[in-house]
């Protein structure tokens, strides 16, 4: 059995958000009614009043409520309620494509996979759409989480995996509380423990973009509070390397490399660059990752570390970042 699990988090009761959540969960139902055993755990994350569950009688439906503690504190209680043996998760304004899920479930019962990797497309539009999938959904060989670091940079979204509960349990996995970037923590970990993974490139997961939210907003106080946790999300990671110091971690160094350098693009394109970057250098200098280290990356990204450790490339590179923003 596969537990999907839905955080929601609708602190002002608008009815767009719910029509959002209830496409997310016809989704699920849509994808495995009468083919896959399944579970929806919904977690309200503090949010006040309940979403009508009505257009859902019958499901296997299950929600809980709990204090606000974000995205990471609402998949932690969604992990420790679910039955499955299997997890997934799908934010409340995302949904799955028609006919995608089945057989990833299945490459993961085929394989004895303990992950499995998909697609996904980003979407600006919030009626559902059509992603039909052409002819046969195609899996990688099977390898572990650190090969398939080492192979690139790893996109983080935990929503981008169909997951064995024993992988998550069994390690003690858990995401970040009370922080943006839980995923940029939480999945590295993830990959680190796998050791039977396959993944498809077919898309699956329809990721919704729209204004209004952490990711899209670049209000100075978000755009600070997603550098400084950040910071710690990458400080987080590096202690666990230092954990696991005597393993193969070729992968996990990739992943802290790239993420550093994500973080001064990021920084780059704020207003106030000029000043915030010095302070994140610093950050990183204090870690031991800058000057960033990019030997085992892409061209792109070792030109971006040779321009990153003088003045006149980091204005560079901030006018590149913003023709690309």
């Amino acid at each position: 059995m596969i537990s999907v699990i839905i955080p929601y988090y609708n602190p002002n009761r608008d009815s767009e958000s719910e029509r959002l959540l209830h496409r997310a969960i016809l989704s699920v139902r849509d994808n495995l009614d009468g083919l896959i055993p399944y579970e929806v755990i919904l977690v309200n994350d503090g949010s006040p009043g309940d979403p009508d569950m009505r257009p859902f009688g019958g499901m296997p439906l299950y929600y809980t409520k709990r204090a606000h503690g974000m995205l990471g504190a609402a998949r932690n209680t969604g992990i420790d309620n679910a039955k499955g043996d299997m997890l997934a998760f799908l934010d409340a304004d995302d949904y799955y494509f028609p006919g995608t899920l089945v057989p990833c479930i299945k490459a993961m019962e085929q394989n004895g996979a303990d992950l499995v990797g998909f697609g996904f497309r980003t979407t600006r539009t919030s009626a559902p759409a059509d992603c039909p999938v052409s002819g046969k959904p195609a899996f990688s060989a099977l390898c572990t989480g650190n090969e398939y670091m080492s192979q690139g940079n790893l996109f983080s979204g935990a929503w981008q995996f169909i997951i064995s509960t024993e992988l998550i349990r069994g390690h003690g996995l858990r995401f970040m509380e009370n922080r943006y970037i839980e995923d940029e923590e939480f999945t590295p970990r993830l990959l680190f423990f796998s050791k039977r993974m396959t993944y498809a490139r077919h898309p699956v997961y329809a990721y919704y973009v729209h204004p209004g939210t952490i990711i899209t907003s670049h209000s100075a106080q978000n755009t600070e509070l997603k550098s400084s946790h950040t910071i710690a999300a990458i400080q987080s990671l590096l202690e666990f390397r230092q954990e696991h110091s005597t393993e193969q971690h070729d992968g996990l160094d990739k992943k802290i490399d790239s993420l550093a350098i994500d973080h001064l693009r990021r920084t780059l394109r704020r207003k106030d660059w000029h000043d915030a970057l010095p302070v994140q250098i610093r950050a990183l200098q204090r870690m031991g990752l800058f000057p960033l280290r990019a030997d085992s990356l892409p061209a792109r990204s070792r030109l971006f570390a040779a321009l990153s450790g003088n003045r006149t490339g980091q204005y560079l590179l901030h006018l590149i970042e913003l023709f690309y923003k």
